[in-house]
């Protein structure tokens, strides 16, 4: 990559929380900030999430604005840094996203990255705490626990599945705070290891939602989520 034609005014602003906090709300209202003051911006989302539509990026509530698609965003890297400013939606599905992004930020790029820091198991995404020390400004949203109300900065998945890379909505995800991620945490080992016991097989039923969050609240106490 060539970095002889350096500005001092690209940025990496990274936006990062659970599901459901509003990363790509955010990311669409700063990317259209851009458009008004009349900068070029374009917005790259992760290929294999089409839940919505192959050639938009989409919020959960269903606000939605034109991507291109891409599986590793060097293959549209000569394309992408025509424009001022780069939005990439789903950032941590991105294995190359920390060399792409430094490198549009050296070329004098605006990148802003929407992502989660961390998996339904709350541990990170490595790519993406790699980038953190390269930003120029950081955000953490938080959400609203679909249990107790309280404020939820975790992802909680309610299918037994292992795989990292599990794309879906609410259909198999929740935003929780830390005491109903570990309630639930504890009933889904429970079922897990009832399953386990019984010698059933990996089928359709195990894929079923476990949790009915908000019906399924009544021993939670909130003044222990805040």
């Amino acid at each position: 990559m060539d970095f002889s034609n350096c500005y001092n005014n690209g940025m990496i602003h990274l936006i990062v929380g659970p599901m459901f906090s509003g990363k790509s709300t955010e990311l669409f209202r700063l990317t259209n900030r851009h458009i008004l003051a009349g900068k070029s911006v374009i917005i790259v989302k992760y290929e294999k999430d089409n839940r919505y539509d192959e050639e938009l990026a989409s919020t959960h509530d269903k606000r939605t604005m034109k991507a291109i698609s891409a599986l590793h965003l060097k293959n549209i890297l000569d394309q992408i840094k025509n424009y001022d400013v780069i939005g990439i939606d789903e950032g941590q599905f991105f294995d190359d996203i920390v060399e792409v992004c430094e490198y549009l930020a050296n070329m004098g790029k605006v990148v802003i990255v929407a992502a989660l820091d961390g998996d339904f198991q709350r541990r990170p995404f490595k790519n993406i705490t790699n980038i953190y020390p390269l930003c120029e400004k950081i955000e953490k949203l938080s959400a609203v626990c679909r249990s107790c109300g309280g404020f939820a900065s975790f992802t909680f998945r309610t299918i037994m599945n292992s795989e990292v890379e599990v794309i879906g909505g609410n259909d198999i995800y929740k935003a929780v705070c830390r005491s109903c991620y570990a309630k639930f945490k504890m009933e889904l080992n429970f079922k897990n290891k009832d399953h386990n016991m019984e010698g059933c097989d990996n089928d359709n039923s195990t894929m079923k939602s476990i949790f009915e969050f908000n019906k399924d609240n009544e021993n939670v106490d909130p003044s222990l989520c805040h």
